[in-house]
């Protein structure tokens, strides 16, 4: 009905279509994460279509809207939209997709030949165009988080480097945001990525907190340090996109992720922090609840777990194969 188009809101009740790299890229996204969280392949069945039909008209026409790295701080006072190059965006969510868009169709039994293909020349564009050269925060982790980065040791030295240069602190939008703690945790700085969390001076999560607020905020700065607010419009304070951190929090310091869609198998892999006394994290899935739980008791890290189906289990780098059940770890705490 939209040739290949998303609606600007969905459901559609304002008319109009359109394809903004990373918000549009929804029509393969959500899908695929629906099916690594619940296994359900008749949804992935179901959506392939309407994935396909998206990919194509994007290969053929290319995005026709740019939000950039929306809300990014690191622009000009005033301004919507970051300083990340919008067609940096654009050709790592091109490439994201294909890679997601071949998995679908190989999970579904069918032919993902094309998109694997498509992908490669994808990355092989990226790396022509932006030649391992970036110049954000927000640059860097789509590079370190969508696997084009050549040089992955050198691109996030230069993410945790932009990172300390800005007093340690962020300067990503709604682009980076989600895979910042992410491409710092998977690249070697576990620790910064803790530094971000627990900020709590501007821009961080936790400056909201300092200053009462109980919901996410639509921008880091929705009111100012001096009290003043970003602007009388588009200011929300319920608003979604950075509440995405909790996405790191679940997956890489509790540890919970799927090692089989559905998480009919999981891998536990938590990872502490001394700055922390404790976290506990318990996700519901459709074979039972997931905990992990650490806590710091007498000099040693205290690690609870418990998993309904078969998982492996990492503790301070040591694997274990574990069967359903509920497990209780010790680790020395590394100052």
């Amino acid at each position: 009905d939209m040739n290949g188009k998303i609606g600007m809101i969905v459901p559609n009740c304002f008319g109009g279509t359109t394809s903004a790299e990373a918000w549009s890229d929804s029509a393969i996204i959500v899908p695929w994460q629906v099916y690594m969280t619940y296994g359900d392949k008749a949804l992935l069945e179901r959506q392939l279509a309407s994935m396909t039909t998206f990919m194509e008209t994007v290969l053929k026409e290319g995005y026709n809207h740019h939000f950039g790295d929306w809300l990014g701080i690191d622009a000009p006072e005033g301004s919507y939209t970051g300083s990340t190059r919008t067609e940096l965006i654009a050709e790592a969510f091109l490439a994201y997709d294909l890679e997601l868009l071949a998995k679908a169709y190989e999970v579904l039994g069918r032919d993902g030949s094309r998109y694997r293909v498509l992908h490669e020349e994808a990355k092989n564009k990226f790396h022509a165009d932006f030649s391992d050269e970036y110049r954000t925060q927000t640059e860097h982790v789509l590079a370190l988080y969508f696997g084009l980065a050549e040089n992955p040791a050198k691109t996030a030295k230069g993410l945790a480097d932009l990172i300390h240069e800005s007093g340690d602190h962020l300067t990503t939008g709604f682009v980076g945001t989600p895979f910042l703690l992410h491409a710092l945790s998977d690249n070697g700085y576990t620790e910064l990525a803790y530094t971000l969390l627990l900020q709590t001076s501007y821009p961080s999560w936790l400056f909201s907190v300092s200053l009462g607020a109980t919901t996410m905020w639509e921008h880091w700065d929705g009111i100012k340090e001096d009290g003043s607010f970003w602007s009388k419009d588009m200011n929300s304070y319920n608003h979604y996109a950075y509440g995405s951190v909790m996405d790191w929090v679940y997956q890489k310091a509790a540890g919970i992720t799927p090692a089989a869609p559905g998480y009919s198998e999981v891998r536990i892999a938590p990872i502490p922090d001394d700055r922390l006394t404790m976290l506990e994290a318990v996700l519901e899935t459709r074979h039972g609840e997931i905990r992990s739980r650490w806590i710091q008791k007498d000099g040693m890290w205290q690690y609870d777990i418990t998993t309904p189906v078969p998982g492996r289990i990492v503790i301070a780098g040591e694997a274990r194969e574990a069967a359903p059940g509920s497990y209780r770890y010790y680790s020395t705490i590394q100052k």
